[in-house]
């Protein structure tokens, strides 16, 4: 992972924190965390040096472009796209607002196609690259209030898996690591509220480096993390 470009969204809070934390300090890999705000971004750089911050709402297709436009004028390629961010709104389908709706699916889902499609040409004209989506276990199972969580987290497998067959004549890997709960402030619930049941930022965070070493003979990583049972 030494030197090379990777982009990690969600990259100032919670999992992305961790995986921009540790690919800087323990791998020597230039990482560009994309946050919403550029407020979290410095207090991320203030943690940690060779992070580099860029802002982008990976919602909005026009930001997305420009944000791989800017990536490619400072360093001219992306070896590994983490696509993290992502929200949680816990609610029942009968309660559940349109607009809670289409926040997650868009931010869990549609981000990661947008900055896939335009990752895709970049890593196809430089020979290769490896897009890893940060999933959940409930991508593989359900529960009541999750309606448009799982919806996100089932489709992005899909998805994950139409990446991999497009990407495999160019040498685009595509790979999936499906954290269960973990303890950060996600979903509107605090982190010390998770603590007893929860997997530590750094413990998911390590699956995903992890997955991002794996030698080029391998085509795609799938992992689910779950909590130890207590």
């Amino acid at each position: 992972m030494k030197n090379k470009v990777v982009i990690v969204t969600g990259g100032a809070r919670g999992i992305g924190k961790a995986v921009s934390k540790m690919l800087a300090e323990e791998e020597g890999t230039k990482v560009l965390a994309v946050a919403k705000h550029e407020k979290s971004l410095e207090s991320l750089k203030e943690e940690a040096s060779g992070i580099f911050g860029y802002t982008c709402d990976v919602t909005d297709s026009e930001q997305v472009k420009n944000l791989i436009h800017r990536v490619m004028e400072d360093f001219g390629r992306v070896d590994v796209l983490v696509n993290n961010a992502g929200i949680g709104v816990w609610e029942t389908v009968e309660e559940m607002s349109e607009e809670n709706w289409d926040l997650q699916l868009n931010t869990n889902l549609k981000g990661v196609f947008l900055l896939s499609k335009h990752v895709f040409p970049v890593m196809k004209e430089q020979g290769g690259g490896h897009i890893l989506n940060v999933a959940s276990d409930l991508a593989y199972t359900s529960r009541e209030k999750t309606g448009a969580y799982c919806a996100s987290k089932w489709g992005l497998l899909g998805l994950s898996g139409s990446l991999l067959k497009e990407g495999a004549p160019y040498n685009i890997k595509v790979s999936t690591v499906s954290p269960g709960l973990v303890q950060t402030d996600f979903g509107g619930v605090p982190a010390e509220r998770k603590e007893e049941k929860g997997l530590k930022p750094e413990t998911a965070a390590a699956h995903i480096v992890q997955a991002l070493r794996t030698g080029e003979e391998t085509g795609s990583v799938d992992i689910i993390v779950k909590p130890a049972q207590k």
